[in-house]
């Protein structure tokens, strides 16, 4: 089955990026795949290679709890993890972070090992709840004004 791959520019820096996928304070707060959570996600990890994280969001129709282990980090350049949630176990998830300039950096994500074409476009519609979630934060965050 084709990987299911997603790019963004983000408007922060490379290193901004990387520490919001990397530190659970601010997981917490953009690691949703809704506009409106219930409250921040509970978010809990070690992060290094062979550390594992759980992440649970905090939506109007439930609460949804994914969790892996981290595979690989390459400081400010890549993340790759594993992901299994209600849905799916085993899957790997693969974050590249490019720096177009001080302020903007393209993300791109690259999920495979999906088991049927229905879950992985859960996972697309999933990706670009949080990602969309991402990017106001980082707007917000770290934006000119």
């Amino acid at each position: 089955m084709e990987p299911l791959v997603i790019k963004r520019v983000m408007p922060c820096s490379k290193r901004q990026l990387f520490d919001a996928w990397s530190k659970p304070s601010v997981m917490a707060r953009w690691f949703f795949a809704s506009q409106t959570p219930v409250k921040e996600s509970t978010v809990r990890n070690s992060f290094t290679v062979g550390g594992s994280y759980s992440l649970t969001m905090h939506l109007q129709t439930g609460d949804y709890t994914m969790s892996g282990d981290y595979v690989e980090i390459t400081r400010y350049t890549r993340i790759a993890f594993t992901w299994s949630s209600h849905i799916i176990e085993g899957s790997l998830v693969q974050l590249d972070f490019r720096e177009l300039s001080p302020n903007r950096t393209e993300l791109t994500l690259t999920q495979t090992r999906f088991p049927s074409a229905e879950v992985r476009a859960s996972h697309d519609q999933g990706w670009s709840g949080c990602l969309a979630s991402l990017e106001r934060f980082v707007a917000a965050e770290y934006g000119s004004a």
